[in-house]
Order: C-alpha cells, then sequence, then structure tokens
C-alpha cells in the first residue's frame, strides 16, 4: 500500500508539471498573438476615414459624394454608400464589375462620375435630404471595418423675385409706417432680414417684426417701425434739415446658396415745413364768418384792414416757400432715382 500511494502522487505531480508547462505556452502564445494582431493593425490597417457631403445642393442638379482614407499597406475590400441605412452604391474591386447600384427610391447613380473614392448623383429632389453614410472595409486578414455619416440639404429655390410694398411713401418725424415683403415658394423656407438705411431692425416695442412660413406658399414678413424707435431717431438726428429719406430693404436668403434683397425710399419731411390750411386762411372759414355776423375788423379773420391782411400775407409767403422747397426736393430726389437707375 504504502509504494501504490507514492506511485499515486509521484503521477499526480507530473501531471500537474504538464499543465503548468501547457498553460504557460498557451499564454505565451495568446501574447504573442495578440502583439503580433496590435502590430498589424497599426501598420497594415484603414486610417483616416474621412466623407465629404455637399451642405446644400438645389434641386435638379448633380451631387458629387467623396469618402477619403488610408489603406496603407493594407488591401481595400469594399466601399458602401448608404441614405438614411438603405445601401445605393458598392465597391468591391475583386468583383468584376467592380461596381454595383441598388434602387433607392429619388436616387440616380451616374456611373460613369463614380468609383472607389466618390459616387454622382444626378438630378436630385428634395427626398434626398437627409443622412448619408460611406462604410469603407479593408480585406483579408483583419477585415477592419470604419464608416461616416454627414447630412445633405436639397434646396428649392423660389421661382419669383422678393417684392416689398409700403403703406407710406412720405412721412414726418413723427409718423410711424409699415413694409412688407413676401417671396415666393421655397424649401427651406426663406430667411427675411430687415435693414433701415443699412442698419439691421431687430425686434423690440418699437420696431415689430411678423414672419410668417407655410409649407408650399410664399414666405411672408412685415415691419413697422414706430417713431420711438432708437434706429429712427439716430438716423434722424443724423439727417440734414429739411428733407431727406429712409431706404428700406429686406434681404432674402436660403443657407448659403441664395440672397436677393428687395428696396424703397420713403420721404421724411421736418415738421417745420407742415403747415395747416386752416392757418392759411384757405379753408373758407373767413367767408362763413362773414355769413353769421362776424365783425370785419378782426386780424385772425382777415378783415379789410392793413392789421388783418399783415398776418396772412406773412403766413401765406411761408407756405409757397415751405410748399417751392418740398418740390425742389422731390425733383431732386426724383433725378437721383433716375440716375442711379442708368
Amino acid at each position: 500500500m504504502p509504494k501504490q500511494m507514492e506511485a499515486k502522487m509521484k503521477l499526480q505531480h507530473t501531471m500537474s508539471k504538464r499543465r503548468k508547462l501547457g498553460y504557460g505556452w498557451f499564454s505565451s502564445f495568446l501574447l504573442c498573438f495578440f502583439a503580433l494582431t496590435e502590430l498589424i493593425s497599426n501598420v497594415c490597417s484603414l486610417k483616416d476615414l474621412k466623407i465629404f457631403v455637399p451642405e446644400a445642393v438645389i434641386m435638379g442638379n448633380a451631387a458629387t459624394l467623396s469618402c477619403q482614407f488610408e489603406l496603407e499597406k493594407a488591401t481595400l475590400y469594399s466601399v458602401r454608400w448608404y441614405f438614411e441605412g438603405e445601401e445605393f452604391y458598392r465597391f468591391v474591386p475583386k468583383e468584376s464589375p467592380p461596381a454595383r447600384t441598388f434602387p433607392v427610391s429619388g436616387i440616380t447613380v451616374d456611373g460613369t462620375q463614380s468609383d472607389a473614392t466618390s459616387v454622382t448623383l444626378r438630378g436630385v429632389t428634395r427626398d434626398l435630404t437627409g443622412q448619408f453614410q460611406c462604410e469603407v472595409s479593408e480585406d483579408a486578414p483583419l477585415f477592419h471595418t470604419d464608416i461616416r455619416q454627414a447630412r445633405m440639404q436639397v434646396v428649392e429655390l423660389p421661382k419669383e423675385d422678393p417684392m416689398m410694398q409700403l403703406d407710406k411713401t412720405h412721412i414726418t418725424t413723427l409718423d410711424n409706417f409699415r413694409a412688407v415683403c413676401t417671396v415666393g415658394t421655397s424649401f427651406p423656407a426663406a430667411n427675411i432680414t430687415w435693414y433701415i438705411n443699412t442698419k439691421r431692425i431687430h425686434r423690440s416695442p418699437y420696431q415689430r417684426i411678423t414672419y410668417r412660413s407655410y409649407e408650399g406658399t410664399p414666405t411672408f414678413s412685415s415691419l413697422e417701425m414706430l417713431p420711438h424707435s432708437q434706429v429712427l431717431q439716430d438716423i434722424y438726428q443724423s439727417m440734414p434739415p429739411f428733407h431727406t429719406s429712409l431706404t428700406v430693404m429686406c434681404e432674402i436668403s436660403i443657407l448659403h446658396i441664395y440672397t436677393k434683397s428687395a428696396q424703397q425710399r420713403i420721404l421724411v419731411s421736418d415738421l417745420v415745413t407742415t403747415i395747416s390750411p386752416n392757418l392759411l386762411g384757405l379753408d373758407g372759414s373767413n367767408n362763413r364768418r362773414k355769413n353769421n355776423g362776424d365783425p370785419d375788423n378782426s386780424p385772425l379773420t382777415g378783415g379789410g384792414g392793413l392789421a388783418g391782411r399783415q398776418p396772412r400775407s406773412l403766413l401765406y409767403v411761408l407756405a409757397v416757400g415751405a410748399a417751392l422747397m418740398h418740390c425742389w426736393n422731390g425733383a431732386a430726389l426724383l433725378l437721383t432715382d433716375r440716375a442711379s437707375g442708368l
């Protein structure tokens, strides 16, 4: 019995050594394998994958999407393009032919302008607004794969130029005015920005701006300027005396590919040149007073005496002078507009 026990213990000891040796070899193999894999992945793998998709494309135009990458010593296995998760183009160098397209609604691939690094779409529609993905895979032994994505916006431009309407073309420094700007249907909706004498107008209690846009309808914006607006006050303080003008402009923009504007001028008069007709005795009030038996010697009613005629004559001269000045400035403004139009 002691000999059998001793033999059994020797056998167990031998098997334990073999197991330890086997585990050691296996651990060393794993370490070498991982080190080799890491080395290969650092030296011969897919790197620096970048996708380039136009931010905005006009509807009906072509769009070229590109995918750039570095393989170094690795070999390309495939390049795949997706729109909203659906594959529409694949390039596999080992296949014949290497390029292949898949039916996706709204996408038409130009095969003559597409290869391993880019794909061209013809006649893009509004339905192609969304996310595009480029997936690149290297060949054996690692089959490393990477993917990038980017968004493209397809723009439908308005068919009509913007239009502006004013409720007044002649104001005083104490008047308010309202302007309306309209632009035709577009996708996405156009932005409308207001300017007066090149100064941008922002919404405030004295600068009221509204904006309305619904899909399938023109875009509309209105601007109402109250006389206490800080922008108007700054402009009025820098104005020369008598008559001058304001230039009201609305600028239309859609992303970075469309910009147009519409503008009009408003004549501004100083209150000094505004004289009421009843102060001139030209509204028939004198005749009414005479018919009612008012005395004819009052200077306010313009009686026949010299004292009554002089104030009215002075006011008349002032009125005629103001009218002539108004006509002169209006004619100068008209000539300036015509000259600028030429």
